[in-house]
């Protein structure tokens, strides 16, 4: 990745505003808008899957969350990872924050 995008010298010309970057960008902005649009749709139904409707009941619910090792696996860099140290010491409900 090159996460130059902030810099304005986005190399696909995604977010760039400089016209020569743009053109290297095949798609239109309302590619990009129906993309973002279909992200926020996967999350709702996500959400509601787990029965939350607002993002700010899900922050700091560490208890949500859980390794799974078929994708730890799947990528060589991840596989010695622990996650778990992460998450602990981190409140898991609303009362503890």
């Amino acid at each position: 990745m090159a996460r130059v995008c902030h810099l304005n010298t986005c190399p696909v010309g995604v977010t760039s505003q400089k016209e020569e970057l743009r053109k290297k960008f095949p798609g239109t902005p309302e590619h990009v808008v129906n993309f973002f649009h279909f992200v926020a749709e996967e999350i709702r139904n996500i959400m509601a899957h787990l029965g939350y409707t607002k993002f700010e009941d899900l922050i700091g619910r560490t208890d949500l969350l859980k390794e799974n090792p078929d994708q730890m696996s799947r990528i060589a860099k991840t596989g010695a990872v622990e996650l778990n140290p992460f998450f602990s010491g981190v409140p898991d409900s609303k009362e503890s924050r």
